[in-house]
């Protein structure tokens, strides 16, 4: 038989050693663990994150959570309650799976899981929703669209329509020719302007087809007590540069039903011009809509008729004429002023009637784009037969109303973009309750997480929709 034996001083070295071996081993364990924590806060989080409204990306390329989840009551704890359920999973994976017991090595469980900061998409008058609007634009478009805007809203500011009192002009005219009977028969100036009080609605109703639907807005995002959340927490840029509203508000004309672009979202057929006008009924944003359209369009025209030198000669022939007839040489002058109004008026009302119609028209008009080419044609304004063609030079009716977009609230026009969002969002199967207060895009948990022999971790962690969209 062989004997084994032992020395005191290897007994005394493995002790060492294996001691030695045995807190590596651990150490390694607590490394791993504290590994995976951050692991398992970045499952968690994905998973999160990739529990988007489908829906709202779908019509509107916006992604955010719905705190809803179908239940159509929103409440931030039903995503605190995810987050913990998938890291509680992803802590245990291996959980009712025949594992011998391995799996309890580097398990973990949730302690704790707060929600420390979230932004909803109407934090901040609504600066979430429009950060991810400017991105939806420059992703679908391209950053060449910032210069077309940018080249748009200066050929309008330098033209000097907006400072061009058609009104004040006309009126000084009219003092001029107060009481003078001019005597002549079917006198163009009487003639078109007996057209102007109803003009407007005569093109909201005249020869087209015009939404009734009424809209209800007592539930709406501009309507109602919003939830508040901790507000941008990521923006790179500031939303309401001038660049940004103008990215903003062609989101709004590509997203967004009007007159002529029917997407057929069902609660309000013309979005576009709500979010002009903010009223209930269809009718009533158009006809707004309209009326503003119109004084741009006689405003540009008139100054366009007034620096035409054949218009001019025109009209001062048929004034020099009545003047003659009736003796007056003093009225030759304001005569001529008042038919330069009649021209520009009567041609603003073809434009009109182009633009409803789906055509383009110029901001500034030169000769040749005058569809009123000699002063006898004043009289048939309106009979005269209207273009539809969309591909000439010029701007068409969504474009007419980004210049309107341009000079409205920047605060009203993101709330009542939220509130179609939400009209239409509600329309649709497991979208009832929605509300954009109730969206988030992006949030910081807190985690504690506690695995065997006492090990606890806790973890901080944000994330947000911005890497994607980036």
């Amino acid at each position: 038989m062989k004997r084994g034996t032992i020395t005191v001083f290897l007994s005394l070295s493995l002790t060492i050693i294996l001691s030695l071996i045995g807190a590596v081993i651990e150490s390694a364990r607590y490394s791993a663990l504290r590994m995976r924590t951050e692991m398992i806060m970045e499952m968690g989080l994905l998973s999160v994150f990739a529990e988007y409204n489908r829906e709202l990306l779908k019509d509107y390329d916006l992604l955010f959570i719905d705190t809803t989840y179908g239940t159509g009551k929103a409440d931030i704890a039903a995503t605190k309650d995810h987050l913990r359920s998938y890291m509680q999973y992803n802590g245990r994976p291996a959980k009712g799976i025949l594992s011998f017991g391995l799996d309890e090595i580097m398990a973990l469980d949730v302690e704790k899981a707060d929600l420390t900061l979230y932004s909803y998409a109407s934090d901040q008058g609504g600066r979430e929703f429009k950060r991810q609007a400017i991105h939806a634009v420059k992703d679908h478009f391209g950053l060449g669209i910032v210069e077309k805007l940018k080249k748009n809203a200066m050929d309008y500011k330098t033209s000097g329509i907006e400072d061009y009192d058609t009104d004040r002009k006309r009126q000084d005219v009219e003092k001029k020719l107060k009481g003078v009977d001019l005597k002549v028969e079917k006198c163009p100036v009487d003639e078109v302007f007996d057209e102007r009080p109803g003009i407007v609605e005569k093109l909201v109703s005249g020869g087209v087809s015009v939404s009734e639907k009424r809209l209800d807005l007592r539930n709406t995002a501009s309507h109602r007590d919003l939830r508040q959340g901790s507000g941008v927490m990521r923006a790179e840029s500031n939303p309401d540069s001038l660049a940004n509203d103008l990215l903003f508000d062609a989101y709004l004309k590509w997203k967004m039903s009007s007159f002529i672009n029917d997407l057929s979202h069902g609660s309000c057929s013309y979005e576009l011009e709500y979010i002009l006008n903010g009223k209930n009924t269809d009718r009533a944003n158009f006809r707004d809509t309209v009326f503003k359209l119109f004084l741009i369009r006689e405003a540009a025209d008139t100054m366009a008729v007034f620096k035409d030198e054949g218009k001019k000669s025109q009209c001062k022939a048929l004034a020099a004429v009545i003047s003659l007839l009736l003796l007056n040489p003093e009225i030759e002058e304001p005569l001529t002023d008042m038919l330069l109004f009649t021209w520009g008026f009567a041609e603003s009302v073809v434009d009109m009637r182009t633009l409803l119609k789906g055509g383009k028209i110029p901001v500034i008009k030169e000769g040749k784009d005058f569809r009123l080419k000699v002063v006898a044609e004043l009289p048939l304004f309106l009979s005269l037969p209207v273009s539809r063609d969309s591909s000439g030079t010029g701007l068409d009716y969504g474009d007419y109303c980004l210049m309107l977009l341009a000079a409205e609230d920047k605060t009203k026009k993101v709330m009542r973009a939220m509130d179609v969002i939400e009209m239409n969002m509600r329309t649709k199967e497991g979208n009832r309750g929605f509300r954009m207060d109730g969206c988030i895009d992006y949030l910081e948990a807190d985690v504690s997480l506690k695995a065997k022999k006492g090990y606890s971790f806790t973890i901080r962690r944000d994330y947000s929709y911005e890497a994607i969209i980036e």
